[in-house]
């Protein structure tokens, strides 16, 4: 009797060290947005899709202190499918947000896809790409160890989450991992060749044209963009921008959605809210991809947009 009921505990206590311990790499390390759901509420964000979520907090911070003693910005930008503006988004940022928080600053960043939906489908919250993403799904956006997230949303199995633990990937081009701030961190492991990169660049131009032609200006999401407006304004200084990016890609957002910018200096002065194009600034800026600034300038960008912010 005694032996059974020990060969039960045994066989009951293992599989829970085993998803413990899984918890606990996925937390620390991750290229997955599980560690954006475990960190504390916070003070000030930076929102956006994931051409903002490689955006120094730290570099950010550092500037801007001298004139916003208080603040301590968190990166909270995920993909332009996770993270668009509408209802899913605004009710995660206000779960995010430090309830009696009012000197934050919280950066904006805007583009197309982001105020855009399936042209096929009717401009409602119901038909939103975001419904069945993390971001939506995850009701609590600030504990740790977040149980809901890992059953509800997780994506990768833990069993390839230990097997990469003990025996690494062979020869991957690169990693990511979500820092204490939100950020994501990528690190260069393996470099390709220019004719490569090219070839992989000129591809994902022509998805960028298919995906851009399957999507319509959503007047929903505009509506949302000015009530997230709304809401952080609650809570301390809102800067609304567009990030820089490639010509090449530029053209075709701007073919498509021509009247963008008008779009957002109108909602912008409407809600008393500064709203800049960085991409009407010259610059000599690079790219992994043609539309996500590499680490380096994506620096340099932070630098820039931080003086901005405290001479404005």
């Amino acid at each position: 009797m005694k032996k059974s009921i020990l060969r039960l505990m045994l066989f009951s206590v293992l599989p829970l060290l085993v998803i413990c311990f899984a918890v606990y790499i996925t937390g620390k390390k991750t290229d997955d947005f599980y560690k954006r759901f475990t960190s504390p509420q916070q003070n000030s964000l930076i929102l956006g899709s994931s051409r903002a979520a490689g955006m120094n907090p730290a570099i950010l911070d550092s500037i801007t202190k001298s004139k916003f003693p208080k603040v301590k910005l968190y990166n909270y930008a995920f993909t332009w499918a996770h993270s668009p503006f509408g209802p899913k988004y605004l009710e995660s940022i206000e779960k995010k947000i430090q309830p009696n928080s009012k000197d934050g600053l919280f950066i904006v960043t805007v583009e197309p896809t982001a105020l855009m939906v399936d042209r096929s489908q009717a401009d409602r919250p119901e038909n939103f790409v975001e419904n069945d993403k993390s971001v939506a799904r995850t009701s609590m956006v600030a504990i740790n160890p977040n149980v809901e997230y890992l059953w509800e949303s997780f994506e990768f199995s833990i069993t390839k989450e230990l097997n990469n633990k003990i025996i690494p990937p062979k020869d991957p081009i690169g990693k990511m991992e979500i820092l204490d701030n939100g950020k994501i961190q990528t690190t260069i492991i393996r470099q390709v060749s220019d004719k490569t990169r090219a070839e992989w660049n000129d591809n994902a131009m022509k998805l960028l044209k298919i995906k851009m032609a399957g999507l319509k200006t959503s007047k929903i999401r505009l509506q949302y963009l000015a009530k997230t407006i709304d809401f952080l304004k609650k809570h301390g200084k809102v800067v609304v921008l567009r990030i820089p990016m490639a010509k090449v890609p530029y053209d075709i957002e701007n073919d498509t959605y021509p009247d963008f910018d008008a779009q957002m200096n109108k909602i912008c002065s409407q809600k008393k809210v500064s709203y800049k194009n960085y991409n009407l600034s010259e610059n000599n800026f690079k790219y992994v991809d043609e539309v996500h600034l590499d680490t380096k300038s994506m620096n340099q960008f932070c630098e820039i947009l931080a003086k901005d912010i405290i001479s404005n």
